[in-house]
């Protein structure tokens, strides 16, 4: 009896696995314009000449947080970077 309980819950285990794995393995969905508020992280890597935004950031976190100030001194902690915000659009 006890056998049997270790066998179904194998298959289902299993099952559920099985099932989740199309979802896995799918290409992940593209990622929707924000609703509320935020700043664009913008940077520019050393030995490059444009910039590539790097982060989407809550307004909330710029505006209240100092997350502009941790933004403006990435390049302290990371020799030749310069990194700004930006409004999103």
């Amino acid at each position: 009896m006890n056998s049997w309980r270790i066998v179904i819950a194998s298959l289902i285990g299993a099952g559920a696995f099985a099932t989740a794995i199309p979802a896995a393995l799918a290409e992940p969905p593209s990622t929707p314009p924000r609703a509320d508020a935020y700043y664009v992280v913008m940077c520019i890597a050393p030995g490059e000449t444009t910039a590539t935004a790097y982060e989407r950031v809550d307004a909330h976190a710029v505006e209240v947080g100092n997350k502009d100030e941790q933004v403006a001194r990435y390049g302290d902690h990371h020799p030749g970077w310069e990194c700004w915000l930006e409004p999103g659009e």
